[in-house]
């Protein structure tokens, strides 16, 4: 009794000791496990950060002891990870209080905020976020072992002033065990089929990129476990992006496209055709695109275009795209934020 009355005292004054670290500014956001407070490290120079406070749900020790569990493995998670479209691990904290996380404060606004501010974002926007998407996907699908992030959606993606798509929650992030078991953790309209059952693979993570694709530009959630065609909701979705996310939202994950660096390559493609001067970087998978995969997309926009005429009501909030390249422009709205596009595709092979 009394050595576990010695032992909270501690962990009571370790609490305290750890929270003076930080200037508590103000709260950011709630969710079903806790809060989300801007703050600032004293011992880095005042430099804002974000701190997750995840209070505990239940009373006893064994499902206190699997949310630290859970809490650790993202921390974990965080600490090995180095991509600048994946928000930084910087501390955590743990109490008979709650659980604490800290990392990087990132400025700007999720994507789901953005498109409810501004509504569906046009093509070729789009067609820049999904690129950095699939460079962040290619980096964790390449780790050893893969990691799956289970849980893309516009959300959890930040738009940085810069332009800069970030990566922000790992909460339920994973590494891929082809024989193991895995949690049935869903987001409704984003996950793939096999996640619904606890086989999540790093495909599934190409088909709720799919399904974010088609929410930005239509401002309508995906159907749950339902193949998307955003130009049946906005008739100005360019009809190659529309076949492509018809094919990354299948529900054979074998029909989806290979990789997220496949994904990529196809992207590329699409921009291309609108700014033909632009030069696709060598991703080195060029030569995996075979004539059977080629006839096997041109199979699919056959099909998105017989959907189109039997639906030609479409509403479209397309813009008008320019005739000219205007990524060393200054431009209005989320167009704007993407003036440095050229300088991030330079790097693309060299991340940071």
């Amino acid at each position: 009794m009394v050595a576990a009355a010695a032992l909270l005292l501690f962990q009571s004054m370790s609490e305290s000791s750890w929270l003076d670290n930080y200037n508590w500014l103000q709260p950011i956001g709630e969710g079903g496990m806790g809060s989300v407070y801007l703050a600032e490290d004293k011992r880095n120079g005042n430099a804002p950060c974000v701190i997750k406070q995840i209070k505990y749900e239940y009373k006893d020790l064994a499902s206190q002891a699997e949310m630290i569990k859970v809490c650790q493995r993202e921390a974990d998670l965080l600490r090995k990870l180095n991509h600048r479209g994946i928000v930084k691990f910087l501390d955590d904290h743990y109490s008979v209080e709650g659980l604490y996380v800290v990392m990087e404060y990132i400025p700007g606004s999720n994507l789901e905020g953005v498109m409810n501010k501004e509504g569906p974002l046009d093509s070729e926007t789009v067609v820049r976020i999904g690129l950095q998407c699939c460079d962040v996907l290619e980096y964790l699908h390449s780790a050893e072992p893969p990691i799956i992030y289970r849980d893309l959606k516009p959300s959890n993606l930040m738009l940085r002033p810069d332009g800069l798509v970030v990566f922000i929650d790992f909460g339920i992030a994973r590494d891929f065990e082809p024989k193991g078991p895995a949690t049935r953790v869903v987001t409704s309209g984003y996950s793939p089929p096999e996640q619904y059952f606890g086989k999540p693979e790093p495909r599934g993570d190409l088909y709720s990129l799919g399904a974010t694709m088609h929410h930005l530009l239509t401002g309508v959630r995906p159907k749950p476990l339902t193949a998307c065609h955003p130009a049946a909701l906005n008739s100005g979705v360019l009809p190659a992006l529309d076949a492509l996310i018809f094919q990354m939202t299948s529900h054979d994950k074998d029909e989806r496209p290979p990789s997220a660096r496949a994904v990529q390559y196809e992207l590329f493609r699409i921009y291309q055709s609108l700014h033909p001067d632009f030069e696709i970087p060598d991703l080195g998978i060029e030569e995996e695109f075979e004539e059977e995969e080629r006839e096997r997309r041109e199979e699919l926009r056959t099909e998105v275009r017989l959907r189109r005429m039997r639906n030609p009501r479409g509403t479209s909030s397309q813009k008008r795209l320019q005739s000219e390249d205007d990524d060393d422009t200054e431009a209005g709205g989320v167009a704007g934020l993407f003036a440095r596009f050229k300088d991030w595709v330079n790097n693309i092979t060299g991340r940071q």
